[in-house]
């Protein structure tokens, strides 16, 4: 399920490491890898922003290859609506990936924005039935480009933290923004809007 990568698993037993060499305080190395983890999310959110953006190219490109029933694809309505549902999830995607980066680029707070932008982009993008992961299973049956980003995209779901953690951290930083501000803004984005 994971793909052609080098990640493994890595056994280690009676380590010793001189304190000299401690990178960071004894226990606190969740917290190095955390940080590290931020722009790596990004790094994951991009590429599957990136496929997202192949296979709807190769979504409308069928549509206007292939004529069925008097007509081209692209002229029928239900497929009309789902170009236009991946393509604007696809839009939400990148404002959110590229507002989290900004934080990360200027020293700002970016943690929430991050598990946010990782959450919506790996369930946009390649795991649920909906948005621009649909281009990649409606591409068509053939073998194609796409079969990777399919087999590959239900992996974002995990990958760097489960959906399900980063919606109860998301829900946590919501929740504490409201008491602390008495509104949720901070939680989302703290943008001028």
């Amino acid at each position: 399920m994971s793909g052609g990568h080098n990640h493994c698993e890595i056994q280690i037993e009676d380590l010793r490491i001189p304190h000299a060499n401690l990178l960071g305080g004894q226990g606190q190395g969740h917290l190095l890898g955390q940080y590290r983890l931020g722009p790596a999310r990004l790094a994951h959110c991009m590429r599957w922003i990136g496929q997202a953006e192949t296979a709807l190219d190769m979504m409308v490109a069928r549509s206007l290859d292939r004529y069925s029933h008097g007509s081209i694809l692209a002229e029928k309505q239900g497929i009309q609506w789902l170009i236009a549902d991946s393509a604007v999830e696809l839009y939400q995607c990148k404002l959110m990936v590229l507002h989290a980066a900004y934080k990360v680029e200027h020293g700002e707070d970016f943690v929430a924005e991050v598990s946010m932008a990782k959450h919506f982009v790996a369930t946009a993008c390649g795991g649920s039935s909906t948005g621009p992961s649909r281009c990649t299973a409606r591409s068509g049956t053939r073998p194609t480009r796409a079969r990777p980003h399919a087999h590959a995209g239900p992996l974002g779901r995990f990958a760097d933290g489960a959906d399900e953690i980063h919606q109860m951290r998301i829900a946590q930083r919501t929740i504490a923004a409201f008491k602390d501000h008495g509104t949720t803004a901070k939680a989302t984005g703290d943008l001028p809007l």
